[in-house]
């Protein structure tokens, strides 16, 4: 399941130029101010800074509450998430088995650094998840307590995290999000068709952008369903996380390299 959070799903690109960012400021009537390099126009993000940013990368194989199953193939599912995003040019930083303390301390430390040099962030989390009955509240779980899902992004809004303003922010979730098992429907070749698989920065105008702009979530699964984990055909733990690996290292390989979300559908 893919979200954009914004009004439009803008690509990346290396030709832009990057300029001087300043921090955010406040203004008299209560808006934050943030410099950005991305034009408010604009259908692509720029991408030039070496390392792109940071990808941090969270793994959870063990839980203190005996409800819940081992995660044996967190640190396989890490590695190749973590080989996957140095690949594109991101500094990969991957924690295991933190604590709810632990996660909020982490994901607020980095919100506090300066990013300026950073092109976008990327966040995977690998756990598992909830369903709050009757009001539909999705929990994901930290090694000894769940937090809200949306404490993932939350530190990192435009609001929150000004040197992040106007940059892509994308948040790939493994996690179960419901018990209803999709059942698939079986597909066929038609008599006529194709066969299908199952598997400008000058400017200086000012512009308002929504908190929550410039954020792409990705899950595992879709509202009421569960995640996936399988041995077969390569896979050697998360079926998602075994796609995405694969599809964004295949990716940094091909010139001209392909939007994000043709890759994000190759994924799904």
């Amino acid at each position: 399941c893919l979200c954009w959070r914004n009004q439009g799903l803008a690509n990346t690109t290396e030709n832009r130029g990057a300029e001087a960012e300043e921090p955010a400021k406040n203004v008299p009537w209560g808006r934050t101010t943030a410099y950005t390099v991305v034009d408010g126009l604009s259908e692509r993000y720029p991408m030039n800074n070496r390392p792109r940013g940071a990808a941090l990368i969270f793994a959870h194989s063990e839980f203190k509450n005996e409800s819940l199953r081992p995660r044996p193939s967190a640190a396989h599912d890490a590695e190749i998430a973590s080989d996957a995003f140095k690949a594109l040019g991101f500094l990969p930083e991957v924690f295991s088995n933190l604590t709810k303390d632990e996660l909020e301390k982490t994901l607020h430390e980095v919100s506090k650094r300066v990013h300026s040099g950073s092109d976008a962030l990327v966040i995977v989390f690998m756990s598992h998840g909830e369903v709050k009955p009757g009001n539909n509240m999705e929990s994901v779980w930290a090694k000894d307590d769940k937090i809200p899902t949306k404490e993932l992004w939350i530190n990192f809004t435009a609001e929150r995290c000004a040197s992040l303003a106007g940059k892509p922010k994308l948040y790939f979730i493994q996690a179960c999000r419901g018990l209803d098992v999709d059942k698939g429907v079986n597909m066929t070749r038609a008599v006529r068709g194709m066969a299908v698989q199952t598997d400008n920065i000058g400017s200086t105008e000012e512009y308002v952008i929504p908190v929550h702009a410039d954020q792409l979530v990705m899950w595992a699964s879709y509202p009421g369903f569960p995640a996936f984990t399988s041995n077969r055909k390569g896979i050697q733990g998360s079926v998602f996380i075994h796609y995405l690996a694969e599809n964004l290292k295949n990716s940094a390989n091909i010139s001209p390299r392909p939007s994000l979300s043709s890759i994000l559908l190759k994924v799904s």
